[in-house]
């Protein structure tokens, strides 16, 4: 589709503009000489106001991915905002064109492409603060969808207590990554942080005095690590990521990170690098707790005596919002709700939720209606940043033991709570019972 025409406008009078936000941007391209040319197409452009307006905002309230529909009359627009979507303002087609054809000229994309697949990067500067901003366009059915992910370029790395781990599991999980051999697993929910989990996981083993190699396909995308060699396959020719691992053993690593597992022939592979080589291998997945995650390895058919005399743990990541500091509201929690959430009563003299306006804060001092402004902090959403509740799973004899005899989720999580395994509910209730978020935020993330 072209990139919309201009129309004539009849002789009206000038209306003002509103001010431009602070924002300024950096265009992609393959070339110095090519970015300044797409930079400078797209200031001048109708669509760069909106760009600038929608992308600002998306930063200002806390958002790390906004999406456009764009269907025949009109473009739905969405925020991801600490991991929940919300509805934004829609735009009519037109400006929805005009804004497209801007964002795509500032990653260096072909504006006039609306149904192949395109993706690339540009820079953004919001009150001083660097951002890098990828583009993906996907021509769909109904029309484009365009999705548009916001990541701040100077933010370093979280470290896992950052990330919200308690430090004495942090303690425990590094004596698990750092033994000589061995299989450290970690598993999030789709979504929900796997990639900043493992990341954060690896850079947390020892990365200094041992030799770590990360063996990945060519279109798996991460940023490169500091003292961790990669290694990459093409899946695409028939290779997977033990095809050449001989000569990768040749160089007598000490640890080997797969961010992959293709299937349980793979992952037998894994095993044995675990147990026949005493290497300590790092992988990943996708599941609902720690231990749905090592019931998925086993759903995928390697030998089981190979992956239980290998698995070391599952390390297990769910995110969870954080109530406002600015706007919180606190509450005494009453002797049902103690006991529905197992603390003691008298442990716990006050509770939080979030900001929840009371009759009284409609009107003023004259009983007329009065609108309540929302929290400069949060924009009223009551919630600001997030959080990961941790779940270490430490695999022991008697888990081996179960995954031979008795292969079913809920008699391994009998068996790993008789053996003082914490599960994810124990985790969260512990960030309620601090304030640090509510309980109702806690049965939501609880739920899924």
């Amino acid at each position: 589709m072209s990139e919309p025409e201009q129309e004539p406008q009849p002789d009206l009078e000038p209306v003002e503009q509103p001010a431009l936000p602070p924002i300024t941007f950096t265009a992609g391209g393959a070339s110095e000489e090519i970015r300044q040319a797409n930079l400078e197409s797209v200031l001048p452009s109708p669509g760069y106001p909106t760009c600038a307006f929608i992308i600002s905002d998306a930063i200002a309230k806390n958002s790390d991915t906004i999406v456009f529909d764009f269907s025949t009359q009109a473009v739905v627009v969405r925020f991801k905002i600490d991991g929940l979507w919300h509805q934004m303002p829609s735009l009519d087609r037109q400006t929805g064109d005009y804004m497209l054809a801007s964002l795509k000229k500032l990653a260096g994309l072909n504006y006039r492409e609306r149904r192949a697949r395109q993706e690339s990067t540009f820079g953004a500067n919001f009150t001083d603060v660097d951002y890098k901003c990828r583009v993906v366009s996907q021509g769909i059915k109904t029309g484009e969808r365009v999705a548009l992910t916001i990541r701040q370029g100077s933010a370093r790395e979280m470290t896992l207590e950052e990330m919200g781990m308690r430090p004495s599991m942090k303690e425990k999980l590094i004596s698990l990554m750092n033994r000589d051999s061995g299989m450290v697993v970690v598993t999030t929910l789709p979504g929900d942080g796997l990639t900043s989990l493992w990341r954060s996981v690896l850079n947390t083993s020892d990365r200094f005095t041992r030799d770590v190699v990360m063996i990945h396909d060519e279109s798996y995308f991460d940023d490169e690590f500091i003292n961790i060699r990669t290694i990459k396959y093409d899946k695409t020719k028939g290779k997977t990521p033990v095809t050449d691992i001989q000569q990768v053993l040749l160089r007598q690593p000490d640890v080997l990170a797969f961010p992959e597992i293709p299937d349980g022939r793979v992952l037998d592979e894994y095993c044995d690098l675990a147990t026949q080589h005493n290497k300590m291998v790092f992988t990943q997945l996708n599941a609902k707790h720690a231990m749905d995650g090592l019931f998925r390895l086993m759903l995928m058919k390697p030998t089981i005596e190979k992956l239980a005399n290998a698995v070391t743990c599952v390390i297990y990541q769910r995110m969870i919002r954080l109530l406002c500091d600015q706007c919180k509201q606190g509450f005494q929690p009453n002797p049902a709700m103690l006991q529905r959430l197992g603390i003691p009563p008298g442990r716990v003299a006050m509770m939080y939720t979030h900001f929840q306006p009371r009759p009284e804060d409609a009107v003023d001092e004259n009983g007329q209606p009065i609108e309540i402004q929302p929290c400069t902090k949060c924009n009223g959403l009551g919630y600001y940043g997030r959080a990961g509740m941790f779940e270490l799973l430490e695999i022991n004899d008697a888990i081996r033991q179960a995954m031979l005899k008795q292969p079913r989720v809920e008699s391994m999580m009998h068996i790993a709570k008789e053996n003082g395994h914490i599960p994810l509910r124990d985790e969260g209730i512990v960030l309620a019972a601090k304030g640090s978020t509510s309980v109702e935020e806690l049965q939501r993330i609880l739920k899924k």
